[in-house]
This record gives structure tokens, C-alpha cells and sequence, in this order.
């Protein structure tokens, strides 16, 4: 009996992991920024608290953790990207789940903060997937597709680099100049995609992410207590947080329910 995604008494799906199905969902991390002659470990991977945001709803949904699928820096001078026999664990009910932003262009632009690819398999996978809805992903820039970004006057945007990840300015995908944001503004951006299956796995992706390590959190926290359901429905949403009152030394997240949120896009995949 195979399980659709989208179903909406939670208690059938329990009932059928419980009985039939053994749903995972997976970690896809990357590697904290790497000291020179420093080797990548295990144990230094970004965004685990963004990850740990979601746990709690992909649980009620039937899944349980699985693995982490470490994305260690590719190095041609040592190895060849990790091909599809590596990865042989996952299975076609199981769900990648992305809680950093991915370098889809990190490398072309250059910037300071850059997360660096893999090179594996599964990683170009999870990367045409996301080509679908952004056609640039950098640290310092993001430019949407025109399947999505087409009705929106925020489908290229410019982030700041220094002290969080401030949205700089934006613009429409036929716009010539792009419109500042003032420069005490706190708006940043969320991303927010979940498929169905990726080529070749067959397995459901998310990705759910902000500019930075901060934002990534503030925003997980956001899809967690006020959008669950996004998880268990085929969609990318782009989204602006309002991030004036942040606490400087916060004890919880407790803060973040004040956050205001604006959906700018809301596209439904098929």
C-alpha cells in the first residue's frame, strides 16, 4: 500500500508506519567554515539547532531520524565526489531534510561567508531540485526563477554580509533598478521547499532555510509553531521576517513568536 504525502487525519499515517512503514528522515549537513589545513569533522556541522526545530513535527507526521548525510568539502586532489552507491540507505519513503542554505552558487560569487559543496551524487540531486525555484543562491544574493518569481517584486535580492543577513535591496525579475531597504531595516528572507521525490531516490526533500545561521534558526522555529503543515505538503514559500527585536542574549526562542512574518511567495508543486 503505498503512503501518499499529503494526507490529512495525522492518525492514519501513524497507524500506517506503526503497521507497514518505516519512514526516516535524514540530515543533510555541511561543515562549519574550515581553518587552513584543518579537516572536515563530524562533528562540526551547521545549523543543528535549525534542524532540531523541525524534528518534533516530522515525528507526529510518522517519520523517525536516521542518518546524517555529512557534505564534507569536496577535494579533487583527494577523492572523487561520492557516487549513487553510497547512498544506497535511503529509501524511497524516506525524507533529505536541508536546514542550510544551499551553496548552489557559493563558489561563482565568491563572497566571505560561502558554504562549500560536496560534489556527491545525492547533493547534485538535491541541487537540480532547487534550480527549479532559484536560479541564483549565494550568501550575498538570491535571484527566483520565473515559474515563481514572476508576480513578485522581491525575486532578486541582495543581502548584507556583515553583522546578520539584512535583505540590502530587491527588485522584480523585469524590474532594470533594484529598490534599497533602509539601512536600519531588520528584514531578512526565508525559504521554505518540500518535494515530493528527488530523481533518481525517489525519496521526499526539504529544505528550510534563511541567510545566515541565526535567520536559519529564527525561521525553522517559525515553520515549526506556526507552519507545520507546511511539511506535509509539496511547496516552495519565500517568506520576509521582521527581526528588529531580537534580544541580545536570549535564554529561549520564546522570542520569536513576536516575529512578524510576511509570506511574499506561495508556489504549490505538482
Amino acid at each position: 500500500m503505498q503512503l501518499p504525502l499529503e494526507i490529512a487525519p495525522e492518525i492514519d499515517m501513524v497507524a500506517v508506519v506503526n503497521g507497514q512503514k518505516f519512514m526516516q528522515f535524514h540530515r543533510f549537513a555541511y561543515s562549519t567554515p574550515l581553518r587552513y589545513g584543518e579537516e572536515p569533522n563530524l562533528s562540526k556541522i551547521r545549523d543543528g539547532a535549525a534542524f532540531g526545530e523541525l524534528t518534533a513535527p516530522l515525528t507526529k507526521l510518522g517519520y523517525e531520524y536516521g542518518h546524517i548525510v555529512f557534505n564534507a568539502p569536496f577535494n579533487p586532489r583527494k577523492k572523487a565526489g561520492l557516487g549513487r552507491e553510497n547512498f544506497n540507505f535511503i529509501k524511497p519513503d524516506d525524507l533529505i531534510v536541508l536546514t542550510t542554505r544551499p551553496p548552489l552558487d557559493d563558489k561563482e560569487h565568491g563572497d566571505k561567508k560561502l558554504v562549500l559543496p560536496s560534489g556527491t551524487h545525492l547533493e547534485k540531486q538535491i541541487f537540480d531540485e532547487c534550480r527549479k525555484f532559484l536560479a541564483v543562491c549565494a550568501r550575498s544574493h538570491v535571484k527566483l526563477t520565473e515559474t515563481v518569481g514572476a508576480k513578485t517584486k522581491r525575486a532578486e535580492l541582495v543581502f548584507h554580509q556583515h553583522k546578520g543577513a539584512r535583505l540590502k535591496n530587491y527588485r522584480g525579475l523585469k524590474d532594470f533598478r533594484s529598490k534599497d531597504v533602509p539601512r536600519n531595516s531588520d528584514i531578512s528572507i526565508g525559504f521554505f521547499l518540500r518535494v515530493r521525490a528527488i530523481p533518481e531516490y525517489g525519496c521526499g526533500l526539504l529544505a528550510s532555510f534563511g541567510m545566515g545561521g541565526r535567520e536559519t534558526l529564527i525561521w525553522n522555529r517559525i515553520v515549526r509553531t506556526r507552519h507545520a503543515d507546511w511539511l506535509n505538503r509539496c511547496a516552495f514559500i519565500v517568506a520576509e521576517m521582521n527581526l528588529a527585536k531580537i534580544p541580545e542574549t536570549p535564554l529561549t526562542l520564546e522570542f520569536v513568536d513576536q516575529i512578524k512574518v510576511k509570506v511574499l511567495v506561495e508556489h504549490h508543486i505538482e
